[in-house]
């Protein structure tokens, strides 16, 4: 009975349906900006970054410890609240610390796009594939598997070798509001049973709403949203949409693979999977647009973001030091997935 309220079924004949997914991306887009606002402005991240600082002890340790809170962080939120979460307690506690921390929001910033390709709703260019594929949440995870333990196991490798077992200090920990906390966590929940193709939108929308103004913060969560960016993904999503109307490029197995890795260094992540969204195989486009997340400055928004808050604390950080090593991880990530592609058949 669900399935006759999803937006595709009550649109159907009215709308093109090419249409109708573009505009449930964008819905659910700022869905989840809200609700990652909702759980910043509850310090629920900073809190648990806190705890886990506290019990590092040595360099290395530290950066696993936030390296990983940021990939596995990814992975069940959208990838750049998790960054903007946690790259400001990075700084402060890495300044106080005397770690390496440039090097450090170097490797989060590749932790976030890395980490956040497992799920569809880990980053913006996931939930437009899952959207537009009609693709089903343990479906997309399965797929996406292989590459993510790859990605964990080379991350966990390259931060190993990186930093060392020098002491660092304790840092206080800040408490998070626990009220504001579990209704953000509960508004996050209703938009996974969206993705578990439980419920659908129209029912999605109103109940993350009402949990939202809940928290009694709602203006400060509407104020947290970068409107900028999000009106950047609204162009995007109809500039994608009238060209596709035009011209549909259908790219198939390593061409789209690659296609979509190259476009994303040009264009970033998200458009390129707007641009090549007319090919049939979504996995190869989905592998090929997070690959190429960690490679240029701009291939990615959470690669932006680490950037930025670095910049402003080091204003000596290099673009090509940041592109140094996310062209290294995007090569590395490439070079392990092939083989596996080959042996599943993709390619």
């Amino acid at each position: 009975m669900l399935d006759e309220l999803s937006l595709a079924r009550l649109l159907d004949g009215r709308l093109d349906l090419r249409l109708v997914s573009s505009i449930e991306f964008l819905v659910l887009f700022l869905l989840m900006m809200l609700v990652m606002n909702a759980l910043e402005l509850s310090g629920l991240l900073n809190s648990l970054g806190g705890r886990l600082v506290n019990r590092a002890g040595s360099e290395r340790r530290l950066a696993l410890f936030l390296c990983l809170l940021v990939f596995f962080g990814s992975a069940l939120l959208t990838n750049d609240v998790v960054l903007l979460g946690i790259v400001p307690l990075t700084i402060v506690v890495g300044s106080a610390a005397g770690v390496k921390l440039r090097k450090l929001c170097i490797f989060e910033g590749i932790a976030a796009n890395s980490g956040s390709l497992l799920t569809p709703f880990g980053n913006p260019q996931n939930i437009f594939i899952s959207v537009r594929y009609d693709v089903p949440l343990w479906d997309f995870v399965w797929a996406m598997l292989p590459l993510w333990l790859l990605s964990l196991a080379l991350l966990v490798s390259v931060l190993w070798l990186q930093f060392g077992d020098r002491p660092v200090r304790h840092q206080h920990n800040k408490r998070s509001d626990r009220a504001v906390a579990a209704l953000g966590v509960a508004a996050l929940a209703v938009i996974i049973l969206y993705f578990g193709r439980v419920l659908p939108t129209i029912i999605v929308a109103p109940a993350v709403v009402v949990l939202l103004l809940s928290t009694r913060h709602i203006g400060r969560v509407l104020r947290m949203v970068d409107w900028k960016l999000y009106l950047l993904f609204v162009f995007m999503a109809f500039a994608t949409y009238a060209m596709l109307k035009v011209y549909t490029l259908r790219l198939e197995g390593i061409p789209l693979l690659l296609g979509s890795l190259g476009l994303s260094q040009v264009i970033s992540n998200v458009p390129a999977a707007f641009v090549l969204s007319g090919a049939a195989n979504w996995r190869l486009l989905a592998i090929g647009v997070d690959i190429g997340g960690a490679g240029t400055l701009i291939s990615s928004v959470a690669t932006v973001i680490a950037y930025r808050f670095i910049k402003r604390h080091d204003p000596e950080t290099s673009i090509w030091e940041f592109m140094k090593w996310g062209a290294l991880f995007c090569a590395a990530q490439l070079l392990l997935m092939l083989p596996v592609l080959l042996w599943l058949g993709l390619l």
